[in-house]
């Protein structure tokens, strides 16, 4: 091997990142040529001067406070199963907008799918679609769905149960039966709650009010592990209404 070669390998010889056979070419090598046992020395002297001045450099406090904030933080985050949001932080409240059930399965499947992986209390409220189709949809996906069922991980509402099970919409109620959820999802032990609700049915006379209760939830989602995806359909709301969702909701 000539010496332009062993020059090349100089690095990865010092470092030991060679395999045994050329390592012991080198070091032959090395034995009969004062060239590159000079250049092994000036590279040698170089990375010890480097780890000296680096061992005496420290990063700025607010990037080390920022750094171990993150750590500390890293259970906040969670995969919402979305291709677009992928993680999420606790406490997020999302619209989304959508114009079929195609539209709804492609987003609100993939998200509980993963909420049911993640050991999470699932809550899907239907509208458009009955319970039953919900699941058959979801069972595409997680062939053992019953289990989950069975064992109320995964729970599956009507928007009439849940929203108007008094009639109409009522704020205080609807409002406490969500806040119950996250505390019977942190009671059996699950790393948090992940709702989906679906909300075809709302129209103008509950309209001021459900953005009221909107947010309510988003302000009071921060304080708990809870994920919630509130799915609006789209074609039935001007663009004054859109602005009004995007105000109550924080993503």
């Amino acid at each position: 091997m000539e010496c332009d070669s062993i020059c090349n390998y100089i690095d990865l010889f010092i470092d030991g990142e060679i395999d045994i056979e050329i390592r012991k070419i080198i070091e032959t090598h090395l034995e009969s040529c004062p060239t590159c046992r000079k250049e092994l020395e000036v590279q040698k002297s170089t990375k010890l001067l480097l780890r000296k001045r680096l061992a005496i450099q420290s990063a700025p406090s607010f990037l080390k406070q920022k750094i171990k904030s993150e750590i500390n933080m890293i259970d906040e985050y969670r995969d919402s199963g979305i291709n677009v949001l992928d993680l999420i932080r606790w406490g997020s409240h999302i619209a989304q907008l959508y114009k079929n059930k195609v539209d709804v399965f492609e987003t609100l499947i993939h998200y509980i799918e993963k909420g049911l992986e993640e050991n999470e209390l699932c809550v899907w409220i239907t509208a458009d679609i009955s319970e039953l189709e919900a699941k058959d949809e979801i069972a595409k996906k997680i062939p053992n769905l019953n289990d989950y069922i069975n064992k109320q991980q995964l729970q599956l509402f009507s928007y009439r149960d849940w929203y108007l099970a008094s009639g109409s919409f009522d704020i205080n109620k609807v409002l406490c039966k969500a806040i119950d959820k996250t505390k019977e999802a942190n009671n059996k032990g699950y790393k948090g709650l992940r709702a989906a609700g679906m909300l075809s049915w709302l129209h103008n006379s509950d309209w001021n009010a459900f953005m009221e209760y909107e947010s309510l939830i988003n302000s009071a989602l921060p304080e708990h592990k809870a994920l919630v995806i509130c799915a609006y359909k789209n074609i039935d709301y001007t663009s004054n209404k859109i602005d009004d969702i995007a105000k109550s909701i924080n993503i």
